[in-house]
């Protein structure tokens, strides 16, 4: 080593001093174990009170529903004020007969208790 190196090798002896030697593994590895069986302890508690609590909205909103019950409705009510109408019929052109509605009159060629048809 040259006098230089030899100086630069001390100056940074002096400006950082030797820390401790590294912790044992098995020490590390126990440390790190705990913390992990620590954050599963964490994460199941609160796995297990979010599906509690979703339990009891469960519960509560069947009970209120059992009790509202289906007696107030009436089926007429309820045909009068639903309709459907298919997406579709906006492309359709707009018609003068509604042939549901509108269908023309046959003229029958014999007698209802008449005989066969010519």
């Amino acid at each position: 080593m040259t006098k230089n190196e030899t100086e630069l090798n001390e100056a940074v002896t002096e400006a950082f001093p030797a820390a401790e030697g590294a912790p044992p593994f098995d020490r590390v590895w126990q440390a790190a174990e705990g913390r992990y069986r620590a954050s599963r302890r964490r994460y199941r508690s609160i796995a297990a009170a979010a599906a509690l609590a979703a339990v009891a909205v469960v519960v509560l909103n069947h009970q209120v529903l059992r009790q509202d019950d289906m007696r107030f409705l009436e089926v007429a009510e309820l045909l009068e004020a639903t309709s459907w109408v298919s997406p579709s019929d906006v492309l359709l052109p707009e018609r003068q007969i509604d042939l549901y509605e509108d269908l023309p009159v046959l003229i029958e060629s014999t007698e209802p208790a008449g005989g066969a048809l010519l």
